[in-house]
């Protein structure tokens, strides 16, 4: 059976964000790095979470708070609604929709990168180097218009095909 990749890509995760996390490339696009993140969280890589946030802003979080945070998340799925890149910086707006406390929850922001020289923390992680940059998250920005929880007969959220009461929604 082919093991998915979290990150909804279709692909499977030995040729989707495995790469990434293992260090073996870099992400080519905000979108890629946004996807891999989202995968790292699903799969507890808190320490590639940690390097591949901006140095510029890395010191408003630690990887203690981020693993204590994800700790408490059961991952369900994503939902890419849009990117947009101009030179050395992307935007992508997502919802990661995930468990809490047995509770339906989501996270939908409009993340921020940047392509910048790579720094320590992230060349550590690191197999090669095709080159001396590489997209970074920076920020984010939280959208106020609201998100609609699925209905029991929708489809999914985690991208199963099955509808949500059937699903997730049990």
């Amino acid at each position: 059976m082919m093991n998915t990749c979290p990150c909804v890509s279709a692909a499977n995760y030995q040729g989707c964000c495995s790469p990434l996390h293992l260090g073996v490339c870099k992400a080519t696009s905000p979108e890629q790095l946004m996807r891999s993140r989202y995968s790292a969280f699903v799969k507890d890589d808190i320490e590639y979470i940690y390097a591949t946030h901006s140095p510029s802003t890395r010191h408003e979080i630690s990887i203690e708070s981020i693993s204590q945070w994800n700790q408490q998340c059961q991952w369900l799925g994503l939902d890419i609604k849009s990117t947009r890149e101009q030179d050395d910086i992307g935007y992508v707006e997502f919802i990661a929709w995930y468990k809490q406390n047995n509770q339906l929850m989501f996270h939908h922001e409009i993340s921020r990168f940047e392509k910048r020289e790579i720094d320590d923390v992230f060349l550590k992680r690191l197999n090669t180097q095709q080159d001396n940059k590489a997209w970074y998250f920076i920020d984010a920005t939280y959208p106020e218009n609201k998100v609609k929880l699925p209905l029991r007969n929708d489809s999914c959220v985690c991208g199963s095909n099955k509808k949500f009461k059937k699903c997730c929604g049990k």
